[in-house]
């Protein structure tokens, strides 16, 4: 696997949001990137395949540390690339998936944040290509709940990193921040592949 750099990202529309909450928070996902690129040269070494035990292993250890790194950079990225404070009133296509599969954007607002306010780390609003649907669900860690097939439109993070600076202990208050600065032409964009 070839090194990972890591991707630039305009807060500056970004509004509920300081920029210390969001460094500190880009920072994090930088720090991902460091331990990937440590990881793929470990698993570089041959000598890490000399012991192959499910208990304990430095192939274990690698393996784990590989999978939760590597979805957490590609969550980071989808997270910060849907929020940018820009287009951020419902329309275009996601606006009828919405509405066609929840009634109503309050309805599927309301969905998403209650799944965010019980879930450990993020929820994704995801078209399935597998059985071709869209739904809604939580993971509790980067690596732990993820869906296979799931194609990921709407992604927040809801580690107490992504608000603790901002919002203290008031996850409800940080995912209606969260909403009020989600891009939709980025959300559509997404889409777009899944509709054609």
């Amino acid at each position: 696997m070839k090194k990972i750099e890591p991707k630039n990202y305009n807060f500056s529309n970004v509004r509920y949001f300081s920029p210390v909450q969001l460094s500190e928070h880009y920072q994090l996902y930088i720090n991902y990137i460091n331990c990937i690129n440590e990881v793929n040269k470990d698993l570089k070494n041959e000598s890490i395949f000399n012991v192959c035990n499910s208990n304990y292993s430095e192939i274990r250890s690698a393996q784990k540390s590989k999978t939760f790194c590597f979805d957490s950079i590609k969550l980071h990225e989808l997270y910060f690339e849907n929020l940018t404070g820009n287009n951020n009133r419902i329309r275009g296509p996601i606006e009828r998936v919405i509405i066609d599969n929840f009634g109503s954007y309050n309805n599927f607002r309301d969905k998403f944040k209650c799944i965010g306010m019980s879930m450990r780390g993020w929820v994704l609003f995801c078209y399935d290509s597998f059985n071709h649907e869209y739904y809604i669900y939580g993971q509790d860690s980067h690596d732990c709940g993820v869906m296979l097939y799931a194609e990921p439109l709407i992604v927040m993070d809801v580690y107490e990193h992504a608000y603790m600076i901002d919002f203290g202990t008031n996850r409800s208050v940080y995912i209606d921040a969260f909403f009020q600065n989600l891009d939709f032409n980025v959300i559509n964009q997404r889409l777009k592949k899944f509709l054609e």
